[in-house]
């Protein structure tokens, strides 16, 4: 019989994370509900595979990746349900702050960018680890973001 693998320090990986995974998904989603399950589901998806990713340079921005690939699928579905239950006509109405309004009214990369930039604190660069894209790319983004947040919330363009 074969002895159990270590766990290379996934334990104490898990720890660290899980915080930075949540607060993460908490600021891209307004619904909280669902965060805790989609972060630990990302770090049980990492636990699998973790004989792999325990040598990346940056780990949990791997986890951070899957965690808002797996946001992004739970909002479709949430989205097509929600779509589905309302009757034809009828538009469902959502009371929440202002600023989280308007950070759903934009782009999903538009929104994780900026989220992940000005509620989270992160760099360019490490965005664009998260989101496998290039800094350029998420400069744009974060450009475009806060240009539209500002036509949203009413604001000047400079």
């Amino acid at each position: 019989m074969n002895a159990p693998e270590p766990d290379l320090g996934f334990a104490e990986f898990f720890r660290g994370c899980l915080p930075v995974v949540t607060k993460t998904l908490t600021a891209l989603s307004d619904d909280n509900r669902v965060v805790d399950d989609i972060a630990q589901d990302a770090l049980l998806i990492a636990r699998h595979r973790w004989s792999d990713i325990h040598a990346y340079d940056k780990p949990q921005a791997w986890v951070l990746k899957v965690a808002i690939r797996l946001l992004r699928r739970w909002q479709q579905r949430d989205r097509e349900t929600l779509l589905a239950e309302v009757p034809e006509g009828v538009q469902p109405a959502v009371e929440v702050e202002a600023l989280h309004a308007a950070l759903r009214e934009l782009s999903p990369r538009h929104r994780e960018a900026v989220a992940l930039h000005h509620l989270l604190g992160y760099s360019v660069g490490e965005i664009a680890a998260v989101l496998v894209i290039g800094e350029s790319t998420v400069r744009t983004h974060l450009t475009r973001g806060r240009a539209e947040l500002r036509r949203i919330l009413g604001g000047s363009d400079e």
